[in-house]
């Protein structure tokens, strides 16, 4: 089985606890996401996310997903519960203070699945995905600065 994994930053003009807020509004990820067609959260602890529904547009096609989130004062992370083009995934979103109203996301994907890809190609698809996720955070937040 397959498994692709990216890591990558951007620095954003915005508070930690700006970002944080953003990042646990899972519902709205589809705004600032652009693989994402849709999200919805189904269980919650209090208003905090605890599992969503994804659908999302992938280079193979629609896929549909549901995740389970963890939180942190420091971050978001998740764990893929069950899937449709994907076996699994892990991620995790770790934010770090820069001071002067800025903060430097860090992003980490972890993908695995059965896709019958050339390792060049999954290579290229999960980076820009990455990558395409931290632009539209930018994006959000103000633009941020990318470090791949």
């Amino acid at each position: 089985m397959p498994t692709d994994t990216s890591t990558q930053s951007v620095v954003v003009p915005a508070s930690k606890a700006r970002v944080l807020r953003l990042l646990r509004d899972v519902a709205h990820q589809a705004e600032w996401i652009p693989e994402i067609r849709r999200a919805e959260v189904l269980e919650r602890d209090g208003d905090l996310p605890v599992t969503a529904h994804f659908t999302a547009a992938t280079p193979v096609g629609s896929d549909e997903y549901v995740l389970r989130y963890e939180h942190s004062d420091d971050g978001l992370a998740w764990s893929m519960v069950s899937g449709r083009l994907q076996t699994g995934q892990e991620g995790r979103y770790t934010l770090e203070p820069l001071g002067r109203g800025s903060t430097k996301v860090t992003y980490e994907l972890t993908i695995h699945h059965h896709l019958p890809l050339p390792g060049f190609v999954r290579g290229r698809v999960i980076r820009g995905l990455v990558a395409s996720t931290l632009n539209g955070l930018a994006h959000r937040m103000g633009e941020g600065e990318a470090s791949r």
